[in-house]
């Protein structure tokens, strides 16, 4: 389906009619089914199509995979940015976005959520509007029926977590929790920042509601995804409501040691806005100097 609807673009770009693209290659009709994904294209076709656009295949699908993988970026970045709320980047990303073709489904979903969360932040949305257009864009409640998730569909539905009333909340936070004791009801793709984000999510809200227990079970499991694919997003998180949980559970051995990794990693990163961020609010959750308490730990445990 990518590829096809790349060749789309490209036709529309070298301003050909699709009666004149398909002509002697295929019908219209299976052409339509390339591009929804109902039938896979093959080399031969793909090659025919080239020809047509007088692009040698080769170059081609060259440019295809460059463009694909910058288009994945360009959605990843205008997330975070809104996820950030760092407004006047996403504006920026937001219209080069808009310009282009979404390559695949997925993406498409992908990018419709960030625009809905991105006129939500931006005020332009209420509370009830945004959740009216999330539901809408992926069936819910309906969607929680299913046995098997994307993970954007997830990170959706972790959003989702934020703005649904406190009844719908509880249901839906316990179906989301459920769906990482195993994990093998989310097919993932390869952005494991949604995987680490929608933990995050979790961690947060069942923090909230006191369930202590679950946020360490939850926080291993995001640093032990990020330490054993050597991916560091949000570990620093992880550790903050780890050892948040382990203090309020009185497990003052493991509060420390959870602290401790936090510093670290805080401190490998190197970002002093996020360093600046975290140690007000562990100063304030613990009532400590952050620095005092790493000095009073190392001299108790390493030196």
């Amino acid at each position: 389906m990518e590829i096809s609807n790349y060749l789309e673009k490209i036709r529309y770009g070298r301003k050909i009619s699709q009666e004149d693209f398909v002509d002697g290659v295929v019908s219209l009709r299976q052409y339509q089914r390339y591009r929804s994904g109902e039938c896979e294209i093959t080399y031969e076709k793909i090659e025919q199509f080239a020809n047509k656009l007088g692009i040698p295949s080769k170059k081609l699908m060259h440019e295809f995979e460059r463009e694909s993988s910058l288009q994945y970026k360009q959605i990843n970045d205008f997330y975070n940015a809104v996820v950030n709320k760092d407004l006047h980047k996403a504006q920026d990303i937001k219209q080069i976005l808009e310009k282009d073709f979404i390559l695949n489904e997925d993406r498409k979903l992908y990018f419709q959520h960030a625009l809905i969360m991105y006129d939500y932040f931006m005020g332009r949305k209420s509370k009830d509007e945004t959740m009216y257009l999330t539901a809408q864009l992926i069936n819910y409640p309906l969607v929680l029926k299913q046995n098997f998730f994307t993970d954007i569909e997830v990170l959706i539905l972790s959003f989702m977590l934020s703005i649904v009333e406190k009844d719908q909340q509880k249901k839906l936070l316990k179906k989301l929790t459920s769906l990482f004791d195993t994990g093998e009801n989310i097919m993932s793709g390869d952005n494991d920042a949604i995987y680490s984000l929608i933990l995050m999510r979790l961690c947060k809200l069942h923090g909230v509601q006191k369930n202590y227990a679950k946020v360490v079970d939850l926080c291993e499991k995001g640093i032990q995804r990020g330490t054993t694919y050597e991916y560091y997003y949000m570990l620093e998180y992880f550790f903050y409501y780890k050892a948040l949980s382990h203090f309020k559970l009185e497990e003052y051995d493991s509060y420390e040691e959870a602290l401790f990794r936090c510093y670290n990693v805080l401190h490998m990163d190197g970002n002093r806005k996020k360093i600046e961020k975290f140690t007000k609010l562990i100063e304030k959750d613990f009532d400590i100097n952050f620095d005092m308490f790493m000095m009073k730990y190392l001299k108790k445990n390493i030196l």
